[in-house]
């Protein structure tokens, strides 16, 4: 990376935890491979994308399908749990930017107008139409990234990036934001940098507020130099964010995020570094980098049963858990030895991965 100091590498060297073997005990055997939304009609999956999140002990997302004979511009929502699934075709068009859960299902997805977010009820599974449109800045050369919270009461929280600025198709990447949880917002700009801003990540702040996870680079239609991983928080609701940097050695990518949202909870991070899998978390006071010997193409982190799991798909191993019990050691397991065409999802005990032919889970047998 551009500007790497000896200084800089002797405190990464410090603080940095390399997990290279499990310890005592091991990832829970895995269930059988359950169905969870077959391929649409006529069509042959290339890649999924989309997001899913756990409530109630339900898991509902989104997904789009691209590959031959699909309809990659059409949204179909997923639901259901163990062994059983429902699958359905939405009325919204565009690509799904994330998703979450509360008093309803809702979907953040860019369309060639801007930026929408649209919702399933969870008792009709009626759908709001037309979708909220949150920003008419419609999608340039790089295509808009997102996450998006679910509160109480029908509440919401929304983050994406935008191209801003001169230069055209290579023009710079910001962060926009806009809610109704605690108090409305309406499109507001959240970042303000020469560089990109983009790949955000978000979950409540432990105690109240938002916790977002992005990164920034100098990639300007070309591979970029440097690239920062970056936490950002916003106490309250006032949506008023304040970032500081997470890692700042290598090529920092696919930033996840999970917290307890509890006033004594914390906040866990995954992220790639040139290819290489590492997680960090404030349990002990500190954030503290924790490298996994892996190499992956995406990372999705997920606290729930006094565990911690990462979910990565390994670079020709298909897809990889690592999992922490309470305060203990990582240890690592094989969820599906074939490449994922859905970048992995993990809730709870279960792991969504798509093939071909569909998208399935696999579960932990605890």
């Amino acid at each position: 990376m551009a500007r790497r100091t000896l200084l800089l590498l002797a405190a990464l060297a410090a603080t940095l935890l390399v997990v290279t073997a499990a310890p005592a005990g091991a990832v829970p055997p895995f269930g059988p491979v359950v169905t969870v939304a077959p391929a649409p009609a006529g069509c042959t999956i290339a890649t999924v994308t989309g997001d899913a999140t756990v409530g109630d002990g339900v898991i509902r997302g989104f997904f789009n399908f691209t590959g031959s004979g699909c309809d990659a511009n059409r949204i179909w929502w997923v639901g259901g749990s163990g062994s059983s699934w429902k699958a359905e075709r939405t009325p919204y068009l565009g690509r799904v930017l994330a998703s979450d859960q509360s008093s309803g299902a809702f979907v953040l997805y860019a369309a060639s107008g801007g930026i929408f977010l649209g919702e399933r009820t969870f008792g009709s599974g009626a759908y709001l139409l037309p979708a909220r449109q949150l920003s008419s800045t419609a999608p340039g050369a790089v295509a808009p990234q997102g996450a998006l919270l679910a509160g109480g009461h029908n509440t919401w929280w929304a983050v994406w990036s935008e191209q801003v600025g001169p230069g055209g198709e290579f023009a710079q990447t910001e962060l926009f934001q806009a809610k109704t949880y605690g108090g409305a917002l309406t499109r507001t700009r959240v970042t303000f940098n020469p560089d990109n801003d983009h790949q955000p990540a978000l979950a409540f702040r432990p105690g109240g507020g938002g916790e977002l996870a992005f990164v920034r680079d100098n990639g300007f239609g070309d591979e970029p130099t440097h690239s920062y991983l970056r936490l950002a928080t916003a106490p309250g609701t006032s949506g008023t964010w304040t970032g500081h940097q997470l890692a700042t050695v290598g090529i920092n990518t696919d930033p996840s995020i999970d917290t307890t949202p509890s006033t004594l909870g914390h906040t866990y991070v995954a992220w790639l570094r040139n290819g290489q899998v590492f997680e960090t978390d404030d349990r002990s006071g500190g954030f503290q980098a924790r490298a996994f010997v892996a190499q992956g193409r995406s990372t999705d982190v997920n606290v729930a049963g006094g565990r911690t799991r990462v979910v990565w798909s390994e670079q020709g191993d298909g897809t990889v858990l690592a999992e922490r019990l309470g305060g203990g050691g990582w240890t690592k397991g094989t969820v599906y030895p074939a490449a994922s065409r859905l970048r992995p999802i993990v809730l709870g005990t279960t792991v969504l991965m798509a093939s071909a032919r569909r998208i399935y889970a696999r579960s932990e047998r605890l």
